[in-house]
């Protein structure tokens, strides 16, 4: 898996290059650019796979101690949605954060890679043209948190396992694209700030749904090296 997942997006880049230097004069300016772009994503591709495998390191070595402050949860979402803008470019984004839900005490770059990720999730296996929600509301001690999008769902017995390391969620005969570890990350960083994540399926209409729970009052605690 990481040995694919590494190799594909440098061949692109690779080739984009190749092709740039040696035929960059004889190239029309819609194909340079177009290359260019191919060089530009996929490096991205490859440094969020990176990153994915260095914060997994983190998480699995205990290693990891979240900065938490006060945050405005709707802040974290709005730089979330900005990060992943050309991700989530062929979906409809849709949010509902009330103004009135209290702040929490978290560690606001870790909580961002989470919505990140669940984004990135989103965009991945729901078709382009599709809606993403991202709600949050007070419930009791808690904030909720979701992220919805209107895919194929999960299937049932797929809703722990998606937050194993490099487990992926198969789609007919195929395995969708993708590390593997993005929602693994998710579940360690939300429990790393004393918040859990689990997942479900949408009720009125077809799609998954990822559910943060974090404590209004929450105190982030150091991981434990897992076994």
């Amino acid at each position: 898996s990481i040995s694919h997942d590494l190799k594909t997006p440098l061949a692109s880049i690779l080739g984009a290059a190749g092709t740039l230097r040696d035929y960059r004069q004889a190239l029309p300016e819609e194909d340079r650019s177009a290359l260019l772009a191919t060089v530009i994503d996929e490096s991205e591709r490859l440094n969020r796979f990176i990153a994915n495998l260095l914060d997994m390191t983190r998480i699995e070595s205990g290693a990891m101690e979240p900065n938490a402050a006060l945050i405005d949860v709707a802040d974290v979402v709005g730089s979330a949605l900005r990060r992943a803008g050309k991700i989530t470019a062929g979906h409809h984004v849709e949010t509902a954060l009330p103004g009135d839900l209290p702040m929490l005490r978290l560690d606001p770059v870790l909580f961002e890679q989470v919505l990140f990720n669940l984004l990135d999730n989103a965009a991945k296996y729901a078709p382009a043209g599709s809606a993403i929600a991202i709600r949050a509301r007070q419930d009791g001690g808690e904030v909720l948190v979701t992220v919805a999008d209107e895919g194929p769902g999960l299937p049932p017995s797929d809703l722990e396992r998606v937050f194993d390391s490099f487990y992926r969620v198969r789609k007919g005969d195929q395995v969708r694209a993708g590390t593997g570890l993005g929602l693994a990350i998710c579940r360690g960083f939300v429990e790393a700030m004393g918040g859990t994540i689990t997942a479900t399926n949408r009720t009125n209409r077809s799609g998954a749904v990822f559910i943060i729970r974090m404590p209004a009052n929450a105190q982030p605690k150091p991981l434990e090296p897992q076994t």
